[in-house]
């Protein structure tokens, strides 16, 4: 409503403002052609003629209450008459006025001038021009602001209304309080708007207040009108009107009270009472609901709602232990795949608590080492369904399982997709039997063959120790002193012993039997030795040895030569893969229970995919390599109640563990 009537205030305003700018545009005219009628005075010779004139001027200043004086004036701007005859300006005392006539030779309206003894106004002038087209002089005439000003008060819009006329400076020449003549618009918007010869409504503070107006440029004089009324009085019409439709309301907001009290004793305040408890029952916060005494159907609803509840929680009962009572994971989630549940056996093999992961996306959780690996994911997106999936998952502390998946979808009656079920199973100590059973028949095949290769390396064996120990008996009985020469022949023979001692090893190994002989052996005291032996490679390689031993003495109760053999087969493989040279690193620490050896190397490093195969019999990385050394290693680790493993970086290098348990010095374990 106070925009319709906005709307037809606005259209009335500009109504006005436009009969209102015709007017005074005539109103103007009417005084440019009377100045021009006035100036034959000038060019007229004879008395006759100018007494005429003289009683037309008389007669134009008694009819016109707007004219102030009318005088005229040569082309040297000397005065030759004035009506009334009163103080007031000579003419040339304008010179801007006369030499813009003079050059034009057509009318002139001034802006604001302020007249000898103070008042304002602003001429009209008209100049006088003879048949030559000469100019001769011509009439100016002042107007009286107070009565155009007069004017305009008629004019205005009620009680408060405001009109009033700008000239080409924004000072106002009329107003239709005259207390405000002379004021000035020049920096007001409506002053920038009529100056660039806009026209239209606004609103805002103007003369003290706030208002709507309409304002118009004049087509004469280049000034601008401005028309209308403050917006309180404008709006009076429409707050009586609103203020009769707001009792109206509130009559027929009484009544609607009234009967929405009624309504809601007998109606309402039930259907809430069991909205409510649906709204709890959805919350979990009650279990079932109370009867409504209404005797009427609300209470049957109530009643049938109830016999429901019972019946979901009993449903919701058997479900929930069936799930608990599957020892798999189970998961299921929404179509979003949000997780609805978590049964048990999740919770064992995850390590999360259903209230941690219940209402979170599944994808959210650290179950995989990125999201297109979600099997669950995968189900909901294509909409496929999996049947037990060999995959892994990660628990809460970062520990990977290898497991088996089973997933598939939920449906509505409407066949619209709803979520999705998943069951995980921990398959992850069958892998390792599965592994334990195929490295025994690796092992299996490595003892048939190795006691093959251990007949045939005997006989050129025995060969190699008595070669050694004629040359050193030829060495006693020439009596050759070379001392090198018999350090290196004790290192064959010590060798070979060795060697011949595990080849026997090999032939128990292939015959099922096992060799017992264990003693207390110190594993830095092996490890030094082999690094003795190893020393002229180690040199020509250029491979620098880094040793770093917590303790020197570091007690295992094992075979001597087989562990000899572990560490032998570890070293020639760390330092074949740095052909280039490097850093051969040796650490041995220990904890409350074991010890254990790193040797890491700075070669080429095992690529991840063939890492897990480098203990099986026959796989080997270098190209000359037969694959028997670490799967032996491993074998004989295992039978020393330890452990043996490997991590490893292309182009980094390889690290090599192996853990053994701890003796005293007498042989007692820890």
């Amino acid at each position: 409503m106070n925009s319709s009537f906005r709307e037809q205030i606005e259209y009335r305003d500009d109504l006005i403002a436009r009969t209102l700018s015709k007017r005074i545009d005539n109103m103007i005219q009417s005084m440019v052609n009377d100045t021009r009628v006035i100036s034959a005075y000038v060019l007229k010779e004879s008395e006759t003629d100018r007494k005429f004139y003289l009683s037309e001027m008389e007669r134009i200043a008694a009819q016109q209450p707007l004219y102030l004086s009318i005088q005229t004036f040569n082309e040297g701007g000397k005065l030759l008459t004035k009506i009334p005859d009163v103080v007031s300006p000579e003419p040339f005392s304008f010179d801007h006025i006369r030499t813009y006539i003079s050059w034009s030779k057509t009318y002139y309206i001034s802006d604001m001038i302020t007249l000898l003894d103070g008042r304002k106004t602003f001429a009209i002038t008209y100049p006088a021009i003879d048949d030559n087209g000469v100019y001769k002089g011509g009439v100016i005439a002042f107007v009286n602001l107070n009565v155009l000003s007069d004017y305009l008060k008629e004019l205005k819009i009620r009680e408060l209304g405001v009109n009033a006329i700008i000239d080409r400076q924004g000072s106002i020449i009329g107003h239709s309080n005259v207390e405000l003549i002379n004021s000035s618009l020049k920096d007001h918007p409506i002053g920038n708007y009529l100056q660039k010869e806009r026209y239209g409504m606004w609103e805002g503070q103007l003369f003290n207040e706030k208002m709507i107006v309409a304002y118009r440029p004049l087509s004469k004089g280049g000034f601008g009108l401005i028309m209308g009324e403050p917006t309180e009085q404008a709006m009076k019409s429409s707050r009586q009107v609103t203020t009769l439709l707001l009792q109206g309301f509130i009559i027929v907001l009484l009544i609607a009270v009234a009967l929405t009290v009624f309504g809601t004793s007998r109606v309402v305040k039930p259907i809430l009472r069991l909205i409510k408890q649906v709204k709890e029952y959805n919350q979990n916060k009650r279990r079932n609901f109370d009867p409504i005494q209404t005797r009427d159907e609300i209470e049957e609803l109530s009643r049938t709602m109830g016999q429901m509840a019972a019946e979901l929680r009993d449903k919701e009962r058997r479900l929930f232990y069936t799930l608990e009572s599957i020892p798999y994971c189970v998961i299921t989630t929404d179509k979003d795949g949000r997780i609805t549940s978590f049964n048990r056996g999740a919770e064992e093999l995850t390590l999360f608590k259903r209230e941690e992961v219940i209402g979170k996306s599944i994808i959210d959780l650290p179950f995989k080492e990125n999201k297109e690996e979600f099997v669950s994911w995968k189900t909901l997106q294509e909409g496929k369904e999996f049947d037990e999936v060999e995959s892994y998952i990660f628990d809460k502390d970062k520990k990977k399982h290898e497991v088996r998946i089973y997933s598939s979808l939920f449906r509505g009656e409407d066949h619209q997709l709803i979520g999705a079920i998943l069951v995980i199973r921990d398959v992850s100590e069958v892998k390792k039997l599965e592994e334990y059973l195929r490295q025994s028949e690796r092992l299996a095949s490595l003892g048939q063959l190795t006691a093959g290769i251990a007949h045939e390396i005997k006989n050129p064996l025995s060969i190699i120790q008595a070669a050694a120990e004629a040359i050193l008996l030829e060495l006693k009985e020439l009596k050759v002193e070379s001392g090198f020469v018999s350090e290196l022949i004790h290192d064959i023979l010590e060798t070979s012993d060795r060697m011949d001692e595990l080849l026997a090893d090999f032939l128990k190994l292939s015959k099922g039997e096992e060799n017992d002989t264990k003693e207390v052996t110190n594993v830095v005291a092996i490890l030094d030795e082999l690094l003795h032996h190893l020393r002229k490679k180690i040199t020509d390689q250029e491979i620098t040895v880094s040793r770093h031993y917590e303790v020197k003495k570091a007690f295992v109760y094992a075979n001597k030569n087989r562990l000899t053999q572990v560490f032998l087969n570890i070293l020639l493989n760390g330092i074949q893969a740095m052909e280039q040279g490097g850093i051969l690193s040796i650490r041995v620490k220990g904890n409350e229970r074991n010890w254990e050896v790193e040797i890491e190397d700075t070669g080429k490093g095992i690529a991840p995919t063939k890492l897990q195969w480098i203990f099986n019999p026959f796989f080997s990385t270098k190209r000359e390599g037969t694959g028997l050394g670490l799967s032996i290693a491993y074998e004989i680790i295992m039978q020393h109640d330890g452990k043996i493993w490997a991590t490893s970086t292309e182009t980094v290098g390889t690290i090599l563990f192996v853990q053994l348990p701890k003796v005293t010095r007498e042989g007692d374990s820890l």
